[in-house]
């Protein structure tokens, strides 16, 4: 629509500046016929192909001008139409092709000066020249400030997804670190228990008898694996951690919301717990899990919302938790103003560490809310 408009403009003032030439007698040129005005139309249309053929079309242009400015109409009359096509060359030529682009522009530059002293023309012609060289070197900026600022915006674009990567990376090591917490509590227990009743297998009276012996010999075994894998665990997440040393304290679950509602509360921020129904027995990881998304939701409304008052919902049934947490807004002019954070990359990949999808985004009463539902496997009792 763009260029048709641009062609359409084109040719009328193409047309207006011929006649109002032709009226005032200007240099004596030859009146303006249907002939001048089907060269003029013909140029105005070649521009509707100046995209995609941007070196053809100003080549075209000049063919068509030529004998126009040979039959001594209106000079000035083919300027917007030449001037379009000389600007067009340099902008949307082909890189390898801009020496062609430059040739084309002496020869836009050349011909009508040439046409115009073989006319008996005043050599007026050279100023119409600077004004194409002009629109062919405001192309050029053109094209060079879209290309900077397209360089930059994929530079900038990197940088974020270099740091994406690099933030899941640690929420990664972060999340080891929990399950490891997780799973070394209950290897723990688990060793603790099969070593005692090992123990107490081999004080009975009847410890020779065979199937005792072997039931003994089970159960210091899984004390032995139990407590291998306690280190093995131990020796990944070091890897993980690159030698660092990790978090030294346990995994928050979401028996401890409270402590989350105690800080927001601090913050005056009030928060609304709904949790009716919710079992006690939830699998380790996902109550893991769900109190980190439900601790960035509410850390995310604090720093970002101007809301007094967010609400935590949680229900379950035997296959999913669902949490919801939802404020009233509205976001804070400065969050308007900031770069995108990495919470919800976080929290995206804390839910899909577990298998479960989060969503986040403006509600509908203008605040921000966040859905995550995460899938419950066969449900088993935190360790306590």
């Amino acid at each position: 629509m763009a260029d048709w408009l641009l062609a359409a403009g084109s040719f009328v003032l193409g047309v207006v500046g011929a006649v109002t030439l032709e009226s005032v007698d200007y240099d004596g040129e030859r009146r303006v016929d249907l002939l001048a005005i089907a060269l003029l139309g013909a140029m105005s249309a070649l521009l509707l192909a100046r995209r995609r053929w941007p070196i053809l079309v100003v080549l075209a242009v000049i063919a068509v001008s030529t004998p126009y400015h040979l039959l001594d109409y209106p000079h000035e009359a083919t300027m917007a139409a030449s001037l379009v096509a000389a600007f067009t060359a340099a902008r949307y030529s082909e890189p390898q092709r801009r020496a062609v682009a430059a040739l084309v522009a002496v020869a836009a530059v050349t011909v009508p000066v040439l046409a115009d002293e073989a006319s008996g023309g005043s050599g007026d012609a050279l100023l119409g020249a600077g004004w194409l060289f002009m629109a062919f070197f405001a192309g050029l900026a053109v094209r060079f400030y879209q290309n900077w600022t397209a360089a930059v915006a994929a530079r900038v674009e990197q940088e974020r997804a270099d740091e994406v990567e690099r933030r899941v990376a640690e929420e990664r090591v972060l999340i080891a670190a929990e399950l490891h917490d997780v799973l070394a509590h209950g290897l723990a227990i688990a060793n603790v228990q099969a070593s005692v009743a090992a123990h107490l297998i081999d004080q009975l009276p009847m410890r020779g008898h065979e199937s005792l012996r072997e039931v003994s010999s089970t159960l210091h075994s899984l004390s032995d694996t139990s407590r291998a894998t306690l280190h093995e665990l131990r020796a990944v997440l070091d890897v993980l951690h690159g030698g660092a040393d990790g978090p030294t304290e346990p995994a928050p679950h979401l028996g401890e919301l409270h402590r989350l509602v105690e800080m927001a509360e601090a913050a005056d921020l009030r928060v609304d717990l709904e949790a009716d129904g919710l079992s006690g027995e939830l699998p380790a990881t996902v109550s893991v899990v769900a109190y980190r998304i439900i601790q960035e939701s509410l850390t995310n409304v604090v720093r970002h919302s101007t809301a007094d008052h967010a609400t935590v919902r949680l229900d379950q049934d035997d296959r999913r938790l669902r949490i919801a947490v939802v404020d009233q807004g509205p976001a804070r002019p400065s969050a308007a103003r900031a770069a995108p954070g990495f919470g919800i990359v976080g929290m995206s990949g804390r839910a899909q560490a577990v298998g479960g999808q989060l969503s986040a985004g403006p509600g509908e009463s203008g605040g921000f809310e966040v859905w995550a539902t995460l899938p419950l496997p066969d449900a088993w009792p935190v360790p306590s």
